[in-house]
């Protein structure tokens, strides 16, 4: 079960290496395919916070998010809200009794 350390551990991941090499396609990891393959909610929530980081858009335009329907779909879903709203809506903070 992922949770909301593992989404900011994987986002943090992948965020770093476009901003270290925004003219490469990230390579094909674990980290990644984690990322994109736990759900739908954490696969679109992910994709969503990538693409609201204007800092890694070369990047992403390498990888062509812009134009692939699957993504653009995940961004929708999400439009309007911050990182932090995204990560609270897919994984609520744990309430104490």
């Amino acid at each position: 079960m992922t949770d909301r350390a593992t989404f900011r551990r994987q986002l943090r991941t992948i965020t770093a290496h476009f901003r270290r090499y925004p003219d490469r396609s990230a390579p094909t990891t674990r980290t990644l395919e984690f990322a994109f393959e736990t759900n739908r909610d954490h696969s679109d929530a992910m994709a969503a916070c990538l693409m609201l980081d204007a800092s890694i858009r070369p990047g992403l335009d390498e990888w062509n998010v812009f134009g692939q329907e699957v993504w653009t779909r995940s961004f929708d879903r999400h439009r309007g809200k911050t990182v932090e709203q995204i990560i609270n809506e897919i994984y609520p903070k744990e309430t104490q009794a």
